[in-house]
């Protein structure tokens, strides 16, 4: 009994060790990075960049650098549904969607229902990820997508597949995620700023050769799932101090026409207090700044300089603030402040899910600039 149990053991061995039967070789499979989506002559198009993943890996192992491995895929149809499976007749290997690292949509696409059709899609799908960067461009996405690296890097460690590490060099408009993005633009009242990518075709070359790059131009916005307007980053600027992702961003002080320095300005800290009074409300915002000085204009007082960039500072929230109101939109979040903090006030006044403003609506705007420190020269300076 014992040989005939042995027997048995040794036979059902090669079973649990077969593997798995529909196992797919990775080096088999294409990897899609980046996902464009248009909406041309009442269609979609949808854009797949493709990329070389063992190009990737040789380089990171230390190889040569060769060609960055980038390809298109592109493919239309009545529905983006649809758009993505006229990839799939062409395609020569599995394509895999579980790696997309950006999704880029054109400014047609930003409207109703057409967004709402894109995201019911990638919601569906499993292969989908909500951890998706996400932008909008007025250019052809097409270009937007086969940019040339410098050096040849890949494609995966461009501003359009790794945004973050840029923003905390340089920060203006904050980079956002697909989770971040659905979120926010199903809040009642609040703005939705999407970055948004255009071609730099000056700035850089390589080999004395133009080398376009992509940048981040500005964003488009949206308030209550509708779009706003679409704005060049110099009209944004005021965002950068009401944002506490902001890592670091560059402020020319100013005393009139006469540059005093520039600063380095640092993670601020923001609080928007509605005040109610008599059934009505107006809004109170503090923000505090600390900074450093890489460059002197002009010698003068730091005390002098923290006050003249608290003056400009506040001037862009303001101006901020005027613009969207003129064009009906609430682009310092004081409405959705409201609705966070009062509920019931903002039932009350609310007009088709919109507070209205005023110019007397945003009461006072208080900064405090604080330099800690002038450089690594170690200058002392005068308070």
């Amino acid at each position: 009994m014992a040989r005939i149990r042995v027997m048995a053991v040794i036979l059902l061995l090669p079973l649990l060790l077969s593997g798995c039967w529909n196992a797919r070789e990775i080096e088999n499979l294409l990897y899609v990075n980046a996902l464009g989506v248009d909406y041309v002559d009442n269609k979609f198009e949808v854009y797949a960049q493709l990329l070389n993943f063992s190009t990737i890996a040789k380089q990171e192992a230390g190889g040569e650098r060769s060609a960055s491995g980038v390809a298109i895929a592109k493919g239309s149809g009545d529905s983006f549904v649809s758009a993505l499976f006229s990839l799939y007749p062409t395609n020569q290997a599995q394509m895999t969607w579980s790696h997309i690292r950006s999704l880029v949509l054109s400014e047609q696409v930003l409207k109703r229902p057409l967004l709402d059709q894109v995201i019911d899609e990638l919601d569906r799908f499993y292969e989908f990820r909500y951890t998706i960067w996400t932008y909008v461009s007025k250019e052809p996405l097409m270009d937007i997508l086969t940019p040339k690296q410098v050096f040849n890097q890949p494609a995966i460690y461009s501003q359009l597949s790794n945004p973050q590490y840029l923003h905390k060099q340089n920060s203006a408009i904050y980079p956002m995620k697909l989770f971040q993005f659905v979120r926010k633009r199903d809040e009642p009242n609040k703005v939705v700023y999407l970055p948004m990518l255009s071609i730099n075709r000056k700035t850089w070359s390589e080999d004395n050769k133009p080398l376009p790059q992509l940048k981040t131009t500005g964003a488009c916005m949206l308030q209550n799932k509708e779009v706003k307007g679409c704005w060049p980053r110099s009209e944004l600027l005021g965002l950068r101090w009401l944002d506490e992702h902001t890592n670091r961003s560059l402020l020319t002080v100013k005393k009139g026409k006469q540059p005093l320095a520039n600063l380095v300005l640092q993670k601020p800290k923001v609080k928007i207090q509605p005040l109610l009074r008599d059934n009505q409300v107006t809004f109170q915002i503090d923000v505090e700044l600390l900074g450093f000085i890489p460059l002197y204009h002009h010698i003068s007082p730091v005390r002098e300089i923290e006050k003249e960039a608290a003056k400009k500072i506040e001037e862009e929230i303001r101006g901020l603030y005027e613009k969207g109101r003129k064009q009906q939109m609430d682009t310092l979040q004081l409405g959705h402040t409201l609705y966070r903090k009062y509920p019931k006030e903002w039932k009350r006044m609310q007009q088709n899910e919109t507070l209205p403003l005023n110019p007397s609506s945003l009461e006072a705007v208080n900064v405090k600039v604080t330099i800690f420190d002038g450089g690594i020269s170690k200058v002392k300076q005068e308070r």
